[in-house]
């Protein structure tokens, strides 16, 4: 294959099917109650149980998808494809799936067709084997901080070290001041956690510019979960865990906070990245519910996704609807692991309180 040729080819046609594309319907799950039986409907979205049980130690079924409903997102797939096209060599690993799912979607990108164009489906097991795959969310915060230490102004944002070694009580305690690591420096050792949590973030230094800091790298200690452990601890409920939950915590408890946070040993580092662009660690710009954080071992970096997203209200509730979805894997995460994905949500605080509220379950087709 002449991979330039096909790669402007299929920008192209990626282009033109911008210009005039029509977004498809989404689907509901009440049209499946006839057939599937579900519990476990409320905080944590519908569980389903009634469903055909895949075994343990397999990870996929074959075979073929019927589904009259069209991706909701198809313009914003294809951004993305293009984004994967432009900044990474995954394109020539997966071109021939990339081609088939291009072709498709220039069609109309009915769910049903997916066959005539040599589009094969596996259904993931989801975490019980009845293809509950838990979907939650992250996105790229906006945290206000200074360049140097004033007034509220005072917990340090760090580049990455030569001895990274130290754990995050050792650096919270002093170890890497004085080396002229500071990159900026927040009012709130919290949003500085979240910013390690979610990868990469914007920072506002007041001057009417955001400065992105992309991710640089980890201290090599097992990341803990501060959700969990506030949960272990009888500080709040599961089924009211969400980053607003800890949040409010922190701040009723703003002596205990840094504490918690020394419970998770795991520290990020980051560095300055002039191009300001959200990426994941495939080094391609993430495009908002178009990527996902996968676990590499069962999903590849660069498979494309069919995800059966669920929605949710303002409030974190699922509504009893999911919509189609077209997406990539196209980053990782500490906690994403097994049949998990944690979808992209994009900018801001309006993106950060959905990524925080997100904890359903969905189904999810990989596609080759």
């Amino acid at each position: 294959m002449n991979w330039k040729a096909y790669k402007k080819s299929i920008i192209a046609t990626s282009v033109a099917i911008i210009a005039t594309i029509l977004v498809g319907c989404s689907s509901s799950v009440k049209k499946e109650q006839a057939t599937t039986s579900y519990v476990d409907k409320a905080k944590f979205g519908a569980k389903y149980n009634g469903r055909q049980f895949i075994s343990y130690g397999i990870h996929f079924q074959s075979g073929r998808l019927s589904l009259n409903a069209s991706p909701v997102n198809q313009k914003d797939f294809l951004q993305q494809l293009s984004n994967v096209l432009t900044y990474s060599r995954l394109a020539n690993t997966h071109a021939l799936a990339y081609g088939k799912i291009n072709r498709w979607i220039s069609s109309g990108a009915n769910i049903n067709d997916l066959a005539k164009y040599g589009i094969s489906t596996r259904l993931m097991r989801g975490e019980d084997g009845y293809q509950n795959v838990l979907m939650t969310g992250y996105y790229s915060p906006v945290i206000k901080a200074r360049r140097m230490p004033q007034g509220q102004y005072q917990h340090p944002i760090y580049a990455m070290p030569i001895n990274k070694r130290f754990s995050r009580a050792e650096i919270y305690a002093g170890a890497l001041r004085g080396k002229g690591l500071e990159l900026a420096y927040s009012d709130s050792m919290l949003d500085n956690f979240l910013l390690g949590v979610q990868g990469s973030g914007y920072i506002d230094f007041g001057d009417g510019h955001l400065n992105y800091l992309a991710y640089a790298g980890q201290n090599g200690f097992k990341y803990a979960s501060v959700g969990r452990l506030l949960v272990e601890d009888g500080e709040i409920a599961k089924e009211k865990m969400s980053v607003q939950a800890i949040r409010e915590w922190g701040t009723r408890n703003p002596s205990r906070v840094q504490g918690l946070l020394e419970r998770n040993p795991s520290y990020v580092f980051f560095q300055n990245d002039p191009n300001g662009k959200v990426k994941g660690s495939a080094g391609v710009p993430l495009v908002p519910l178009a990527s996902v954080a996968s676990d590499r071992s069962i999903v590849p970096t660069g498979s494309v996704l069919l995800v059966e997203m669920p929605l949710i209200d303002n409030n974190g509730n699922w509504t009893g609807k999911h919509e189609m979805r077209l997406m990539v894997a196209l980053d990782v995460g500490g906690a994403v692991k097994g049949h998990h994905f944690d979808l992209y949500q994009g900018v801001g605080d309006k993106a950060g309180h959905v990524a925080g509220l997100m904890k359903h379950y969905g189904r999810v087709w990989v596609l080759n």
